[in-house]
């Protein structure tokens, strides 16, 4: 009999999680809080899940698809997501801290306040995405002509201000330094 418990059906076959989900209507999962961490879920479709407060930490998430996700206070240290297709996501107080996001789609996802230390963005497609509140001091591959934006603090206003975006030249300006 199959569970009804997504995790537990997540957990036990991702190829069987995958065809399941292509077969019926595209509808929000919610795996919120869910201990996934060091678990292989390579290619799985993760499409409009509610991923807030889950642990992924080590797992291996390469080709999967997360689109629209919510990652709001979810920990993905050492998370390798190569290749992943991440479009339209929300990623806030998150910590992606030595994640590889090599060759990842990230087009238009919301980050916010995020702990990009030693996450490697290498080859990503970054069109549309924001960095808000995020230091980019430590994140690895980064290319600045890739269509992203850094959101500051105005501290007069007390909420984000505009991104000052890249200068086409090649120099950066806001807090950008060491892209690259």
């Amino acid at each position: 009999m199959d569970s009804p418990d997504p995790l537990d059906r997540l957990v036990r076959n991702v190829p069987a999680w995958n065809a399941r989900r292509a077969r019926g209507p595209l509808a929000e999962v919610d795996l919120r809080g869910a201990d996934l961490r060091g678990l292989d879920l390579r290619g799985v479709d993760l499409w409009y899940a509610r991923l807030d407060g889950a642990r992924l930490d080590g797992a291996i998430l390469a080709g999967a698809v997360l689109d629209r996700v919510d990652l709001t206070e979810a920990s993905l240290c050492g998370a390798q997501m190569h290749g992943v297709r991440m479009r339209s996501a929300i990623v806030e107080r998150t910590s992606l801290r030595g994640t590889c996001l090599a060759e990842a789609e990230l087009s238009l996802t919301r980050f916010v306040d995020v702990d990009l230390d030693a996450a490697v963005f290498t080859g990503a497609t970054l069109l549309g995405v924001s960095f808000a509140g995020c230091d980019l001091d430590g994140a690895l591959g980064l290319d600045p002509a890739a269509g992203w934006r850094v959101v500051e603090d105005d501290p007069g206003a007390g909420k984000p201000r505009p991104a000052f975006g890249v200068d086409r030249r090649g120099a950066l300006h806001g807090r950008l330094r060491g892209v690259g």
